[in-house]
């Protein structure tokens, strides 16, 4: 192989390993780090649609409670120990 073709072939090389490391493997269903950064204490009850919660995993040691906004869709992390999300947990739990 010439020289040329080496350099190009790395260069190549390079160039995949740098456009699949920023890559989330999430829709693979590999979490790598916990979801939230953020959570919300407020009562916002009325507004969510959907409620996810999340144990604790190895790769995340909190319980994370997710909360879907019933018209924009946003997804909210809750803060679970406020009390009125404790009660949100509880309804869970008894399904």
């Amino acid at each position: 192989m010439s020289i040329r073709m080496s350099a190009s072939l790395v260069v190549v090389l390079l160039a995949l390993l740098t456009i699949t490391e920023g890559m989330s493997l999430r829709g693979m269903g590999a979490d790598l780090r916990c979801r939230c950064i953020e959570t919300e204490s407020r009562r916002i009850g009325k507004l969510i649609k959907k409620v996810e919660m999340f144990p604790p995993s190895s790769h995340c040691r909190d319980t994370e409670i997710i909360a879907t906004l019933s018209k924009s869709g946003q997804e909210i992390c809750l803060d679970v120990s406020a009390p009125w999300v404790k009660k949100v947990i509880e309804k869970i739990l008894a399904k």
